[in-house]
């Protein structure tokens, strides 16, 4: 296996049953080669069994990085596409990437489904799919709050990021109705330790996030990032799992776009930091038995305005919802007023047919998209009864969306390449 053929299985595959879908898409692999996949695999390397998770990565891709291990490193990187990181590395001949690969294994792998961070992020964090955790999108209509909220800071979506849940009695640490991963390794007296930005560290998403961690740590810059994570491992010996988070290429490509040049140069300061602050200076007793994995959430696609369906302009279709399109700009979750579903179906068939795929919640939740096992009792009313998926760049927004003074030039949460191959570097530290 190489990366091209793995590559091209990736983008080809179809599970049987599957929903007719446009040949461009890329279905998520919960069996095996897919981000959902590497809470069993920590647990795997670290020589434990995690109870109800997805199966750990396909073994050949990680042959012989395995035995022996004691410390298992999980970086994510919000939005570095398995596409955005080969371009920059094609350039780039002399960034440290191309040794770690060499050292270790470089493959593409996907995401989970919806390509979204709180979404992936409690996969990552759980083991379990989104069907399984409920954490689906962006913002979700919740039935117990009888409430449309923005599910980072669990706010309102009228006044996001404001906290509001919490003001009224929100418990961030019994939202997930599954156990997290630092959880389940503590029941395993495996320590774990988690960093993310400063302000990320209390948010509702990471406490739910880092349950069972015995520590989170928060950084104020990308130097600070690096030396955090090599103090964390220089300081607390023993067998452990650090789970370390990095969101400025996501920042970057919403503002700018997933093809500015100011992504490509946040991945070369990373990796240069990474190599100067991180890896060159890290103590051998650090090194030993370490695994690292660098992965990301998701990638992103270019949206330009002009892409823009403006539910402005379709009062018809918002008459008939009884509250705007939910989830994601371009996984818009459509809630339906009783007696209205057909008029509704027809009205996107007609409208956006060029533009969206669209599902009933029922055949999402059998498609196998959100992945296996049993629905978590709230996901059917978080979905909502119409799913649309974006065929190219398209999106749903307000008006007032794109008179903002700096409008989202990359989203992501579909299922092009662009948004759902991500790249899995693995490598021992103490090669």
């Amino acid at each position: 296996m190489d990366t091209t053929t793995l590559e091209r299985d990736l983008r080809a595959y179809r599970p049987d049953g599957a929903p007719s879908l446009p040949e461009h898409f890329v279905w998520p692999r919960y069996e095996g080669l897919s981000v959902g996949n590497l809470a069993a695999t920590v647990g795997q390397a670290l020589g434990v069994t995690l109870p109800g998770v997805l199966p750990p990565l396909r073994g050949d891709l990680l042959d012989g990085l395995l035995d022996g291990v004691q410390r298992v490193v999980l970086v994510v990187i919000d939005a570095l596409g398995w596409g955005q990181l080969q371009d920059v590395m094609s350039r780039r001949p002399d960034l440290v990437f191309h040794r770690l690969a060499a050292q270790g294994r470089l493959w593409p792998i996907t995401t989970t489904f919806l390509s979204t961070t709180n979404s992936v992020l409690s996969t990552l964090h759980t083991g379990r799919p989104p069907l399984e955790h409920g954490l689906l999108a962006y913002s979700m209509f919740l039935r117990e709050w009888q409430m449309a909220v923005e599910s980072i800071s669990f706010s309102t979506i009228l006044r996001p990021f404001t906290g509001t849940l919490a003001e009224w009695g929100f418990e961030a640490e019994k939202f997930l109705p599954v156990p997290a991963l630092g959880q389940l390794l503590a029941a395993q007296d495996v320590a774990s330790y988690a960093l993310t930005l400063d302000g990320f560290v209390k948010t509702p998403l990471s406490l739910m996030h880092n349950r069972g961690m015995q520590d989170v740590f928060g950084y104020a810059t990308a130097s600070d990032f690096w030396l955090m994570l090599r103090r964390i491992l220089e300081q607390r010996p023993g067998r452990s799992f650090v789970s370390a988070y990095w969101n400025a290429v996501d920042t970057l490509a919403h503002r700018l776009g997933p093809l500015d040049e100011s992504g490509d140069a946040e991945i070369v300061s990373l990796a240069l930091l990474m190599e100067e602050i991180f890896l060159n200076r890290l103590a051998p007793a650090a090194r030993a038995g370490t695994l690292l994995l660098l992965t990301a959430d998701h990638g992103q696609i270019t949206t330009p305005p002009g892409s823009a369906i403006l539910l402005d302009r379709h009062p018809a279709l918002l008459d008939a919802l009884f509250v705007p399109p939910l989830g994601e700009s371009r996984v818009p979750f459509f809630y339906i007023r009783d007696g209205r579903y057909e008029m509704v179906r027809q009205y996107l068939d007609e409208h956006f047919s060029h533009q969206f795929v669209f599902l009933s919640q029922d055949e999402v939740l059998r498609s196998g998209l959100l992945g296996p096992g049993i629905p978590y009792a709230e996901v059917p009313h978080r979905l909502g009864d119409i799913v649309g998926i974006a065929i190219g760049d398209a999106y749903f927004a307000r008006a007032e969306e794109l008179l903002k003074k700096q409008p989202m030039l990359g989203r992501h949460g579909g299922l092009t390449s662009q948004e759902m191959l991500v790249p899995l570097l693995a490598v021992r530290l103490d090669a």
